[in-house]
């Protein structure tokens, strides 16, 4: 029993941090009747800064949002529902994507996988641009660095898997400062696929792309 209740406690805590790991969380995207991409927000009394701050990167960016607040709204908590209803906000649905962090890292990456490069700032769209080939097919692109021991891990997971990539030693780099805050690498390994972006050693997610 004691074995059940730790499962299901670890399973909540996976599912508060990375709900999109779980199927069941991952509902219809948000679509206008012309089938252009929307971004929905939402939001609840008590979510406080992670909340503000997500809405300040929309703006940034100029795009036009739609926020719902839940707090004793049936309408809306509905609607939230259908989406997924996952309980971890702020609740961000762009088109088929769906973050539910305050990042902004992490945000842009769904809205360039959403929008396309009109979303990105220049230094952004300079480091982006590396994540693609001349065809426009995304490339696997791996930052890390010499003595990252998960960045060794990943590299003998996508050498055994014959999976092309090209890896960045930011360590080593003569644009490591520029690099590390444009794409707010606090970690390593980061990896991104084209847009899409993946914090941390994540190989069976990767190799899923594949």
């Amino acid at each position: 029993m004691k074995k059940i209740i730790m499962i299901v406690l670890v399973v909540a805590v996976v599912y508060t941090v990375k709900p999109e790991l779980f199927p069941f969380s991952n509902s219809k995207g948000a679509f206008d009747e012309q089938g252009n991409p929307q971004t929905l927000v939402f939001t609840h009394s008590n979510c406080g800064k992670p909340c503000g701050d997500a809405k300040k990167i929309l703006k940034s960016r100029h795009i036009d949002f739609q926020e719902y607040k839940l707090d004793n709204n049936d309408e809306n908590i509905a609607l939230w529902k259908t989406f997924g209803g996952v309980n971890s906000f702020p609740n961000i649905i762009m088109g088929d994507e769906k973050e539910y962090t305050s990042g902004k890292a992490n945000i842009v990456s769904k809205l360039a996988l959403t929008y396309g490069d009109g979303v990105l700032k220049p230094s952004e769209r300079y480091y982006m641009k590396k994540h693609f080939y001349d065809s426009g097919e995304p490339k696997l692109v791996m930052y890390g660095a010499s003595w990252c021991g998960y960045c060794k891990k990943m590299r003998e997971e996508l050498d055994d898997n014959n999976i092309d990539y090209i890896e960045i030693d930011v360590e080593k780099s003569s644009k490591r400062k520029s690099m590390t805050e444009t794409l707010d690498i606090s970690g390593y390994p980061l990896v991104y696929y084209g847009y899409q972006r993946f914090d941390g050693p994540r190989p069976r997610d990767i190799l899923a792309l594949f």
